[in-house]
């Protein structure tokens, strides 16, 4: 699996001391690929074998170059990825919530939302920038609610509020009352899960030839 591997060692020796020990880059810039681990088949099985701490059978290979370059980051080094934004809230972007909020210091954080980046893909994106460093509790966080890539600095200036994500929970972007009505009601609300209480799903079946309709041809 390494036989096209990049040897980032011979390429960039500044990454190494005099005696040739790893220090770790300053600063990692990139657009990761987005593929289904799924869908790897056995390669993906050997990635599960490294042992990433992002890793999901039903994630994308995005969280592992996260995970991964963090690793080549030399202490307090920036990272800044543009990546699908599935991360943020589906399932599988749990571990790698977890993986930002436990390992790094995210210091800011992009929601494109529905506004197209790449015009040859239909994903829709986020920017996050983190440090190697522990979280503080206080990222600068933005989502897009009209086109103005044209003028983006100016953007996440003035619409951009101050977040903190410490949990691997989804991690959604509030901005001005949004995030006020939260904080309230996390301040006097109890969360479902501290009730006395026990939740069921409805009604399942595994009887799925049940639900199946099949064509049968009529034999004469």
């Amino acid at each position: 699996m390494y036989e096209n591997a990049f040897e980032w060692r011979f390429e960039f020796p500044e990454v190494l001391n005099d005696e040739g020990d790893f220090i770790g880059f300053d600063v990692m810039l990139g657009n990761p690929p987005y593929m289904q681990l799924q869908k790897m088949g056995n390669e993906s099985i050997n990635l599960q074998k490294i042992g990433y701490q992002t890793y999901e059978s039903t994630g994308d290979i995005y969280s592992l170059f996260y995970e991964n370059s963090w690793n080549v980051l030399r202490s307090r080094g920036i990272l800044c990825f543009i990546t699908s934004n599935k991360w943020m809230k589906a399932a599988y972007g749990k571990s790698t919530r977890k993986f930002f909020s436990e390992e790094t210091n995210p210091i800011l954080l992009v929601d494109f939302g529905g506004q197209k980046i790449f015009s040859s893909a239909t994903v829709d994106t986020n920017i996050i920038l983190f440090s190697k460093d522990k979280n503080q509790g206080n990222t600068i966080a933005c989502i897009l609610r009209e086109n103005a890539l044209d003028n983006l600095r100016d953007y996440i200036t003035n619409h951009s509020t101050i977040n903190s994500f410490l949990t691997e929970n989804s991690w959604i972007i509030l901005l001005g009352i949004e995030l006020s009505i939260k904080s309230k009601i996390e301040a006097n609300g109890k969360p479902l899960k501290d009730w006395d209480v026990n939740i069921y799903r409805g009604i399942l079946t595994g009887y799925n030839e049940a639900l199946s309709l099949t064509a049968r041809r009529k034999m004469s």
